[in-house]
């Protein structure tokens, strides 16, 4: 019997020695937050091994985890495996019988590779990761934590070795801000990541949204959208001196830090009595803060305005011509209702410009031709990852938006030249959205087939004092050169908020306003409000909607998507779909192993992409 237990307690422990942390920590997802392991932790990996990640839920609506190989060519997603204790639908559903799971993922030999050779990314929604194990490797234990201390007159509240993407944060809980004054420095240590561009945004983490800080001033770096830290050598050190608004942000919200090119080491709150001066001050607001630019005149680069364009014969626009509004609708050039339809894309900037080749000319053919749709939305970020204010190429972005114009009128299709504002008070970049708009305005003036979207997703953003006031400034610039051009305007709370324009419109004609749906999230209630403002005469225009839940990623739902799209049909609404990319999202029109920008098969289609072809093939165009 003793040499039985022996044998057993042998067992247990070798299986105990294979179970080996490669991650610690108690970190709340999002899908615009990740976590990185490095590859050093899976030296040992191979296949057979299970990852095994422990898992809280941080929502009560849905939890969903995604894993990924950080390759050079961009994210890809774990797949080949086996789960257990979690299904895949889109994205990975771990099996929650009360508040906590631990759910596993089989390696392939594939997987293996990648996770040696680039380590693992992870983020999700709903969910607060606890723990990573490797079963059956002997990599080790990752520290990868944050500190918060008390605030002193000049005291560390953060360190750490993070690399900050537009999509991971760092946040500083409110507490350490609690004797922060104007005057104040907080000083930031980084280091260069890459040789491309380095950059940082700093925001106070409100409930209604990051709300990002303005009006101080900068000591060893500039303002351009963002911070730009001034680097001598690889490390460098700047500060950012408050004002009375921005302390008292802080205090109240914290702060949130993210960017991209630099590696974050240190964050220091230092007292006035300590701070060394402004050193390289810009000596006022940041360029991309409202204050800098309320008054600001946009500033129109000399573009020439191009002639008008021959309709192709038999296309949308040649079929249905120059649409305006009346009423409720979208009406063409001999006053029948329109509606509008097809694929928006994703942010161009993103994945190194790779979503922005999908506006080519055989992609516009393949998308009017075998999906039977007559436009496009081409999307532009303003901020996020590579945005065209935070470090993207503005060239060969305003490139790639001309690109895209020119593919759909070649196609004979319509075009919508989205700025898209996403998860921000759009008033902090008007003066950019006047520039750009207008620059487009007057180059496409005589191409009746380009629609404006000038605010995508605005949050924390009230009707009346901040967006009505916001297109009030943006509209007479498009319609400097664009007169007649239809113009989709943003409403509150991610474009759902239409009765804020229900109630007080503006008074421009040929406007219609934005509501976004993602069907696994929003269900009745809000076809319930969509029908409310249509039967009250509300012109609204569906720019962008999903087959799967608000976050892009699971959920996806073909029975609540045809009650939306049964909607669309009795009221004639305009409605696009998110998105024609192959990012290894739920919302993606294209599997992510498929790099074709055109002709592709149903079998190169995710759920979502089948289903929106199929309906979009049913239509009358």
């Amino acid at each position: 019997m003793k040499k039985l237990l022996a044998l057993l307690m042998a067992a247990l422990m070798a299986a105990a020695a294979a179970a080996q942390t490669v991650w610690s920590g108690s970190e709340a997802l999002g899908w615009e937050r990740n976590i990185l392991v490095q590859a050093s932790k899976f030296t040992d990996a191979a296949a057979g091994e299970s990852l095994t990640f422990t898992v809280e839920k941080s929502q009560n609506d849905y939890q969903n985890v995604k894993i990924y190989a950080p390759t050079g060519a961009g994210w890809k997603e774990f797949s080949g495996g086996t789960y257990e204790n979690a299904a895949y639908s889109g994205a990975i559903a771990p099996k929650f019988s009360g508040a906590k799971c631990e759910f596993s993922y089989r390696l392939t030999k594939e997987n293996a590779d990648a996770l040696r050779r680039y380590g693992l990314v992870i983020h999700g929604h709903g969910v607060r990761l606890t723990k990573i194990s490797l079963n059956g490797g002997s990599s080790g234990n990752s520290a990868g934590s944050t500190t918060a201390n008390s605030n002193s007159a000049d005291s560390e509240i953060w360190a750490g070795n993070q690399i900050l993407e537009w999509s991971s944060n760092v946040e500083i809980k409110s507490t350490a801000f609690q004797n922060a004054r104007a005057g104040d420095r907080i000083s930031f240590g980084v280091e260069k990541v890459g040789n491309d561009y380095q950059n940082v945004k700093i925001y106070a983490n409100s409930n209604f949204g990051w709300k990002e800080l303005t009006g101080g001033s900068y000591a060893n770096a500039s303002h351009s959208g963002a911070i730009v830290p001034k680097f001598s050598s690889t490390k460098t050190e700047f500060a950012y001196t408050l004002t009375t608004e921005n302390a008292g942000d802080l205090k109240k919200n914290g702060l949130v830090v993210h960017g991209h090119g630099v590696r974050l080491t240190k964050i220091s709150l230092e007292g006035a009595s300590n701070s060394a001066g402004s050193g390289n001050s810009t000596g006022g607001a940041s360029t991309g803060s409202a204050t800098a630019n309320d008054s600001a005149t946009a500033t129109v680069p000399s573009t020439e305005t191009k002639v008008t364009p021959k309709a192709v014969s038999g296309t949308p626009f040649s079929n249905h011509g120059r649409l305006h509004v009346s009423g409720a609708f979208l009406m063409d050039e001999k006053n029948r209702k329109y509606a509008l339809y097809g694929m928006s894309t994703h942010g161009i900037s993103f994945e190194n410009y790779f979503y922005g080749s999908y506006l080519n000319d055989d992609a516009m053919r393949t998308l009017r031709d075998d999906w039977n749709t007559n436009c496009v939305r081409i999307v532009l970020y303003p901020r996020d990852y590579n945005g065209y204010l935070t470090g993207g190429d503005r060239t060969k972005l305003r490139q790639i938006v001309k690109n895209g114009i020119e593919a759909a009128t070649k196609a004979g299709m319509y075009a919508i030249v989205d700025w898209h504002v996403h998860q921000y008070n759009p008033q902090e970049t008007k003066a950019e959205a006047k520039a750009f708009l207008s620059e487009i305005a007057r180059e496409y003036a005589n191409y009746a087939n380009v629609l404006y979207e000038i605010c995508n997703e605005p949050t924390g953003s009230d009707w009346n004092s901040v967006l009505k006031p916001y297109a009030e400034e943006v509209i007479p610039e498009i319609r400097k050169y664009a007169k007649d051009a239809v113009i989709i305007v943003g409403t509150n709370t991610w474009s759902q908020d239409i009765e804020g324009p229900l109630a007080n419109p503006l008074k421009f004609s040929n406007v219609m306003y934005t509501f976004h749906f993602y069907a696994q999230t929003h269900q009745q209630s809000y076809r319930d409000r969509v029908e409310r403002a249509a039967k009250a005469g509300l012109p609204i225009f569906i720019t962008e909607f999903g087959t799967c839940d608000a976050s892009g990623n699971g959920g996806f739902n073909a029975g609540e998507s045809q009650k939306w799209f049964d909607l669309c049909a009795k009221y004639s609404l305009s409605h696009l779909n998110w998105s024609l990319c192959n990012k290894g999202e739920t919302a993606s029109a294209i599997q992510s192993w498929c790099t074709k920008t055109s002709g592709w098969s149903e079998g190169e289609l995710t759920e979502s992409g089948k289903l929106v072809r199929k309906h979009f093939r049913e239509l009358e165009r």
